[in-house]
């Protein structure tokens, strides 16, 4: 079944704030925290980061997205 253009985008942002919250905020917490403590430590620190960090990223990407999409396609011209 296809997807609508709309849940698409959805998607899109959906996947992309998953991926990039991931990666920063595990990189972050390694940087914070370091490799001295235990790995449960380090889990339970980098998943509440993540989840702070992709409440903040997923609206700003439903905003921005559009918005960088509009001027990529004006510059490509």
């Amino acid at each position: 079944m296809p997807m609508s253009p709309r849940s698409q985008h959805l998607l899109f942002i959906t996947l992309m704030v998953a991926a990039m919250s991931c990666v920063i905020s595990l990189t972050l917490t390694l940087i914070k925290v370091g490799f001295d403590h235990s790995l449960g430590y380090l889990i339970n620190q980098w998943l509440r980061n993540w989840a702070l960090a992709a409440l903040v990223a997923w609206p700003t990407a439903y905003i921005v997205v559009p918005a960088v999409r509009k001027i990529v396609t004006k510059l490509a011209r």
